[in-house]
């Protein structure tokens, strides 16, 4: 049995850009409360993303 488990990075990356797109938008608009609320939600996506890209690296280099 495989209980191997999946590390995505990808919907991390997506969440990050949306989230400083979102920071942007809520700067455009006055609302500096929400843009550095989604300031901090891309500081976690991109976290998470560079948690498993991490993982990703040294899963890859066990397999070599």
């Amino acid at each position: 049995m495989n209980d191997e488990v999946i590390i995505d990075y990808a919907k991390p990356c997506m969440d990050a850009e949306k989230a400083l797109k979102d920071a942007h938008e809520a700067v455009l608009e006055g609302n500096l409360e929400l843009a550095m609320t989604k300031a901090m939600d891309a500081i976690i996506a991109a976290r998470l993303m560079y948690g498993a890209l991490r993982h990703m690296k040294e899963k890859n280099e066990k397999a070599v």
